[in-house]
């Protein structure tokens, strides 16, 4: 309860004229941002900006009009437009009402002159119904009048600030109207209702309404002469103290918020001061949390809302390939979201199916974010090894992060290993005869290698049967040269090609005459869903043939033609497995078998595969 002396507001040079300028009433500041990670915390230093008038008020002005008050009346009458203007101006749903009391012994104890409204002619008519009369002996019937107000005579409004503003100059009957001053307090409180006493003379004679404005919240104002009545009026309703609470409204799990002071009570028009204190769980995701508050007055909302960002910087870490040729994996660290704090980070290597030191390099330590950053490198050393063996793995981990929180802490890195799984085997033959080998390139066969064997001419006897070539050549080839030297490629490939220029083939009542012979065979690395695999081919081709002096047509084409000794067969392709080899002739009899220009490749394992 505020009391307030008319000399004091004499000395203050306060008078129905506007106030200097002032903050404009709200929460300030009302929008806030922070940046924070989990497990820390700020603190905000907050101002509410109180309204110079109690928001949305509901007015009521109580006279005494009984016989010895009319220069107050008349001070309040000629004043009331300026009373009913600043507060509007101030607070432009307010409300105003009047009413008026006597004494018992009057015809009229109490009555209300004008029930609230927001029409400020309606509110005048309602003050020049107000006539100094009556009265009798020195007590009045102040208490039944604030009683009457306070149970329903004045219909207020569910969310509006109540303020009964009486002025008067002698104190109440006790009981008034069968209301004790016991009831009447009680009445007030129940309603919500702030008194604003004016004393003009004697209303606060018995200590009544130090008791009712105390109880109430309200404003004493004692020592008031007449003409000063109406700036007491309007003093005494500035002079309402009001309570600033704040209310979190709405806070995602993770962010608390809290105030010091929980409320704080000051004179309207004040400021409330306080630190709003905003602390993350450890546990916060990354990401953007909001707050609402609401810093209510008197445990209203009156709009004076705060709205509280707060933004949690993500760390993530992402994938690596790297071969093992490759001497390091990079992994990037990259913080998302604001980049004004300096975030720090701890990480450590840790095995999977590649394991230190054999495979890769342990390493471990703390990256340090500044303000602007937003990627770290953290290079692994990798082992290169000759040993073959599947694609391995192992992981890089995030933890203890402080200012961010982990999005994604777990890297990992792949190593693909350089050594193939297999191998490729070649060999080509020029002319093969019981057992009889001429023209051959890399007769080991596995591994496939270059070779190359040339021969002018040759004769070769088989019991009865005489074979006679010239200008044979055996080539074998491998791509890469050396396997070793590079992890498997589409292309790479083991193939063999034999050449013979002319061939005379004897027997008795046969012979076979030729033309240019050639076969090739490859095994070649291709492309495929999923990888590399490996293909298998061969062709061969006879430029011309005769037997017995009669041409046959021949070419590419697979072709097999009867014999009175057996059968002549062209252009064969065997596939078996992983081995494809192709002949341009076979010769196949009961004395011997005869073949020429074959090519042989094959696959051993998986040299398309690492």
């Amino acid at each position: 309860m505020a009391t307030l002396l008319a000399g004091c507001l004499a000395s203050s040079g306060w008078a129905l004229v506007p106030t200097g300028a002032a903050a404009d009433p709200g929460v300030e500041p009302s929008d806030v941002t922070l940046t924070l990670g989990p497990g820390q915390s700020a603190d905000v230093n907050k101002v509410v900006h109180t309204p110079p008038i109690p928001p949305n008020p509901d007015l009521v002005f109580i006279a005494d009009t009984t016989g010895s008050m009319g220069g107050a009346i008349a001070n309040v009458r000629t004043n009331a437009a300026a009373i009913l203007g600043e507060v509007s101006d101030a607070q432009p749903t307010a409300q105003f009402a009047v009413a008026e009391y006597k004494d018992f012994t009057d015809s009229s104890p109490f009555r209300v002159n004008q029930g609230l409204t927001g029409d400020d002619a309606s509110v005048q008519t309602g003050i020049n119904q107000w006539s100094a009369s009556g009265g009798g002996d020195f007590p009045e019937a102040v208490l039944n009048a604030l009683y009457e107000v306070a149970t329903g005579a004045v219909a207020f409004r569910p969310d509006s600030t109540r303020i009964a503003v009486i002025f008067g100059d002698a104190p109440s009957h006790d009981p008034s109207g069968g209301h004790s001053l016991a009831d009447t307090s009680a009445a007030l409180q129940a309603a919500g209702i702030r008194l604003v006493a004016v004393d003009v003379g004697a209303l606060d004679f018995s200590g009544q309404f130090s008791n009712l404005t105390a109880a109430t919240g309200g404003v004493l104002l004692s020592g008031v002469a007449g003409d000063e009545v109406a700036d007491a009026i309007l003093a005494g309703i500035k002079a309402i103290e009001v309570t600033v609470t704040p209310k979190v409204v709405s806070c995602p799990a993770g962010v608390s918020v809290t105030f010091s002071p929980a409320n704080r009570t000051v004179t309207s028009g004040e400021d409330a001061t306080f630190t709003e204190h905003v602390t993350l769980a450890g546990s916060v995701p990354a990401g953007t949390h909001e707050c609402t508050v609401d810093f209510q007055i008197d445990g209203e909302s009156r709009g004076f809302v705060q709205k509280l960002t707060v933004n949690v910087p993500g760390l993530k870490i992402d994938d690596v390939e790297v071969p093992e040729t490759g001497g390091q994996a990079v992994f990037t660290v990259t913080r998302t979201g604001p980049t004004t704090n300096p975030v720090t980070v701890k990480y450590a290597t840790a095995n999977g199916s590649a394991t230190a030191p054999g495979d890769y390099t342990a390493v471990n330590g703390t990256l340090t974010f500044a303000a602007g950053e937003t990627t770290k490198p953290v290079p692994v050393p990798i082992i290169d090894d000759t040993v073959g063996e599947p694609d391995e793995t192992f992981t890089v981990n995030l933890s203890a992060p402080s200012g961010a929180a982990i999005v994604d802490g777990t890297g990992q890195g792949r190593i693909i290993d350089n050594e193939r799984e297999g191998t490729f085997s070649c060999q080509a033959t020029a002319v093969k005869i019981a057992g009889l080998k001429v023209a051959q390139a890399n007769p080991a066969d596995v591994p496939c290698a270059d070779d190359v064997e040339t021969v002018a001419q040759s004769t070769l006897n088989a019991g009865l049967i005489k074979v006679q070539t010239s200008l044979l050549e055996a080539r074998t080839d491998q791509t890469p040269d050396d396997l070793s030297s590079a992890p498997p490629a589409a292309g790479d490939s083991g193939s063999a090609k034999a050449v013979i220029e002319s061939t005379k083939i004897i027997a008795p009542g046969l012979t076979i005459e030729l033309g240019v012979v050639k076969s090739s065979a490859s095994a070649t690395c291709v492309s495929a869903p999923g990888g590399l695999t490996s293909k298998l081919a061969g062709a061969s081709s006879i430029a011309s043939l005769k037997i017995n002096g009669l041409p046959v047509t021949v070419g590419s084409a697979p072709l097999t033609i009867p014999l009175v000794v057996g059968s002549l067969q062209l252009n064969s392709t065997q596939v078996s497995g992983d081995t494809v080899i192709q002949r341009a002739v076979f010769l196949d009899t009961l004395l011997t078998d005869v073949v020429l220009a074959e090519s042989k490749a094959n696959v051993e394992g998986r040299p398309c595969v690492v």
